[in-house]
């Protein structure tokens, strides 16, 4: 099978040559145009898909095509149910980024909780005021995970070693169900895939339903939160505070957009660049879990397909 990994992805050099050595094409630059794209992937039956938009038009222009491969959890970025008409299987990478996720979901909280980055922005002003950061002591505490995959259940994990108590909706949920978890909840985490149903999940009527002080944290994507709803709720102080590392309209790289800027100036908000799944470790464990895929479907017998 002709196999080929179009744009970049972070994994190691020694990966990227036993892909070469299973006769991949590996492109290590960014392609410029879809056209681009396109000239790539025509002749392919297994690609990678990272920073390119996969819809209905590029998978006509990829006759051969029978496996598309993201190198990360979710992978709203793909046609999949027009890859799936067209007998395509569309295959994700559901474990690398697991504990990393967990661990930084864990930092958005302590660092909401406790006011880190406020304290630790004033101390470098010259500024010593310890009695201006009164936190909130997490032990006893309610969790609430919306979504309860593979890191939903490792952040269950984590809150209940310092205390917490924890509950969950998933996709078999009713929208009741899901309101009754924000209301209760002390901590709201978004851990959950983006797609038609979960789009704009949390709007101006769920952030409603949070508690005075209750605290926000996405580690999912950023669409599945109305971004203006969630802009307009922070400077309203509907509730404590947002722990945010995944944005509406993020760009790829450069500059972030000015509702991005916005949020992430906030006093009530932590936000980071979606650095969640970059920690030590992951990126071989992508290499690894990517290599284990493509060699999987050379065999026919593929794993973690999702459409």
């Amino acid at each position: 099978m002709k196999i080929v990994v179009p744009d970049p992805i972070q994994i190691p050099e020694a990966i990227k040559d036993k892909l070469r050595a299973l006769g991949a094409d590996v492109y290590d630059d960014r392609p410029e145009t879809q056209k681009q794209v396109v000239e790539r992937i025509k002749d392919a039956e297994i690609i990678t898909a990272n920073y390119f938009t996969v819809d209905k038009d590029l998978i006509d222009a990829a006759p051969k095509l029978k496996y598309i491969i993201v190198p990360s959890v979710g992978y709203d970025w793909v046609d999949h149910e027009y890859a799936a008409a067209r007998d395509i299987k569309l295959i994700n990478c559901p474990t690398f980024i697991t504990l990393s996720v967990a661990e930084h979901t864990m930092a958005l909280i302590f660092s909401l909780a406790r006011h880190v980055v406020q304290a630790n922005v004033d101390l470098r002003e010259g500024i010593w005021s310890p009695a201006d950061y009164e936190g909130v002591e997490l032990g006893g505490k309610k969790l609430g995970l919306v979504g309860y995959g593979n890191i939903g259940r490792n952040v269950e994990r984590m809150a209940k070693g310092i205390g917490m108590t924890t509950a969950h909706v998933n996709s078999k949920s009713t929208p009741a169900e899901i309101d009754e978890l924000i209301v209760s909840s002390d901590v709201v985490v978004l851990c959950l895939p983006l797609n038609k149903t979960t789009r704009h999940m949390i709007d101006q009527r769920r952030l409603g339903l949070l508690k005075k002080q209750a605290l926000l944290i996405n580690v999912a994507r950023g669409a599945i939160i109305d971004q203006p709803a969630l802009i307009a709720a922070l400077k309203n102080n509907q509730f404590a505070g947002a722990g945010l590392d995944v944005f509406e309209n993020e760009a790829l790289s450069g500059m972030p957009t000015a509702e991005i800027v916005e949020l992430a100036k906030m006093p009530n908000v932590v936000a980071t660049p979606h650095t969640a799944y970059n920690a030590t470790g992951t990126v071989e464990r992508l290499g690894a879990e990517l290599l284990a895929s493509i060699e999987a479907c050379l065999t026919g017998n593929p794993k973690n397909i999702v459409n």
